[in-house]
């Protein structure tokens, strides 16, 4: 059984960077100044007591960009939002984006944790959506610009759970 956690326990607004950088580099075992899914499933089963499904989801809703790596700007970004672990201490938002997950790794075909063209292509037409507003309904989802669909941008689209603290 694992442990409930408050993020409190080990960060709070006044908490120094270099403590941050420090449980950071724990686990950024390669050195690359990221973490890769099995280094931040460590570092959530090890020093927060993460399940390995809520490792999963989360690990998707830290990688901002969807490049399948979390950077520290994106991990102390998460600790400094005030999230507290909602996504899943409560239920229905936890079972809501364990869905959303499955859903996006459906078609996530070649498992780098952001849709392409034509992976978005696979579910806008699996959902009905009309083939000649593909790439207007691309363009509105892909909002920093990248041509790729992160887990993100595919939960704001979604909107099954608020991502205010995200």
């Amino acid at each position: 059984m694992h442990r409930k956690v408050s993020i409190t326990t080990y960060f709070d607004f006044n908490t120094p960077v270099i403590v941050l950088k420090s449980l950071f580099l724990k686990y950024d075992s390669d050195r690359n100044n990221y973490l890769n899914r099995d280094e931040l499933k460590t570092l959530f089963i090890e020093d927060l007591g993460f399940s390995t499904e809520q490792c999963e989801v989360y690990t998707f809703l830290l990688d901002k960009d969807g490049n399948n790596k979390i950077s520290f700007d994106e991990f102390v970004s998460w600790l400094k939002s005030g999230e507290h672990f909602k996504n899943i201490s409560n239920k229905s938002r936890y079972q809501r984006l364990k869905k959303a997950v499955e859903m996006f790794k459906k078609f996530d075909v070649d498992n780098n944790q952001s849709l392409d063209r034509d992976e978005f292509k696979r579910l806008f037409i699996s959902l009905n959506g009309d083939p000649p507003k593909l790439d207007a309904a691309l363009a509105e989802l892909d909002r920093d610009g990248n041509n790729k669909i992160s887990f993100e941008e595919f939960l704001r689209w979604l909107n099954w759970v608020p991502l205010d603290h995200f």
